[in-house]
């Protein structure tokens, strides 16, 4: 036990102390804090002034409704002719005018400009030019105020669901965005943590030193030691982000972000919060565990992404299908998919947070994958001994029935 110690801090503390560890713990902070930040910049460099403008009507209550939007509009009272108005925007005193006609009844406005418009001006022009031609017909047919009012009061609809099992069309589109976001966590920890396992037991065989090590310490000491280190390591970066989000929703905990997170989070069960976590784990594990296997046939670093090739090959389709399943989570596809052990962690996920599985259904494929971890870590035990001392460059297939032949013999 004391060498499995001894073995599992000297991995442990050469590991963390590295630059690329160091950049992938602040990094991904680095991206949030941006990502937080982009509202307030841009809100900071959208203050704009009011668009100043004149208008040219017969009727004043088109002029009155654009002098009362004044957080969009500034109008110019002063001019009331078309030359006044072209002399005041070739001087730049004004930013266009707006000239309304009517014929036939029909009323129509043209906004003079000496650059193009933006669609956002427009649009706004005509919501209050509109507004304002309402309370002028009112006042023709005799309509009162409150009748106006009336008329104008729009129909509130609610969504009403039924089960508890559904959600509504706004969650249905955060969770979407969520789970492209999570998963895309998850498969970047996959891939960064496969890696370094793999690299780990790769370059004790590189550089030949492995029959050594054997000989001092039994090879199920030797790989338990270096998986803890790297499970400590995960689970270092994994409580920094827990520590560093909890700090920054205490501190800007009356915010809109931060509000809406609490919102979507306390819709849903606080179990289904826990099975997220599991299943992120869970999935980690097995791909490490999967990954030291893979390391342990590998004969040197250099083709360490050669023979990790299928196992990428898997993490990526379990990340696009993670993406089909937020879109389509009861495809057929997706579902058979949600069940594979190397596919559950990222797709099991998004169904079960778009709520389209069953507890049942979501307790199998956990049960699955956990039988799929427990085998996995069986048959890396039972195959770590010969295969770290096994040095062949025939590829992963070739090198793979060599080790259960060696495997065979022991």
């Amino acid at each position: 036990m004391n060498k499995f110690w001894v073995i599992t801090k000297q991995v442990y503390k050469r590991r963390v102390k590295t630059k690329s560890f160091l950049f992938s713990l602040l990094f991904p902070l680095l991206i949030a804090a941006v990502f937080f930040a982009i509202p307030k910049i841009a809100d900071y460099f959208d203050q704009s002034e009011a668009t100043k403008i004149a208008v040219l009507s017969d009727e004043p209550a088109y002029a009155q409704i654009l002098q009362q939007d004044k957080d969009n509009f500034t109008v110019n009272t002063k001019i009331d002719t078309e030359d006044a108005a072209k002399k005041a925007l070739k001087d730049g005193k004004i930013d266009g005018y707006v000239t309304l006609s009517e014929q036939n009844g029909t009323i129509s406005a043209v906004y003079t400009t000496q650059e193009t418009a933006g669609q956002d001006v427009l649009t706004q022009i005509s919501t209050d030019l509109t507004s304002a031609k309402i309370s002028v017909k009112a006042a023709e047919y005799n309509i009162s105020a409150e009748q106006l009012q009336d008329i104008n009061q729009p129909i509130s609809v609610k969504n009403q669901v039924e089960s508890d099992n559904e959600l509504t069309n706004h969650q249905k589109e955060v969770m979407s965005a969520a789970i492209l976001v999570l998963t895309l966590i998850i498969f970047i920890f996959v891939m960064s943590y496969a890696n370094i396992v793999a690299s780990e037991i790769a370059n004790e065989k590189g550089t030949r030193i492995m029959e050594i090590i054997l000989s001092s310490v039994s090879a199920k000491t030797h790989l338990l030691a270096k998986l803890t280190a790297i499970i400590l390591m995960l689970l270092t970066q994994i409580g920094f982000y827990v520590i560093c989000g909890v700090v920054s929703m205490i501190v800007a905990k009356n915010t809109d972000t931060v509000q809406n997170l609490l919102d979507q989070a306390g819709s849903f069960p606080v179990y289904y919060l826990v099975l997220n976590l599991v299943f992120i784990l869970l999935g980690l594990l097995l791909y490490i565990l999967l990954s030291a296997l893979i390391g342990s046939m590998v004969p040197n670093v250099e083709t360490v992404a050669q023979f990790m090739y299928p196992m990428t090959i898997l993490a990526i389709v379990g990340y696009w299908g993670s993406i089909a399943a937020a879109n389509a989570p009861d495809n057929i596809l997706v579902i058979i998919g949600s069940y594979i052990p190397t596919f559950s962690p990222m797709m099991m996920l998004a169904r079960m947070d778009l709520l389209s599985v069953s507890t049942t259904g979501i307790f199998i494929s956990l049960g699955i994958l956990v039988i799929s971890i427990i085998l996995s870590f069986w048959l890396t035990l039972k195959l770590y001994r010969s295969n770290v001392l096994l040095y062949s460059n025939e590829g992963l297939i070739k090198t793979w029935k060599k080790s259960l032949a060696y495997a065979k013999k022991q």
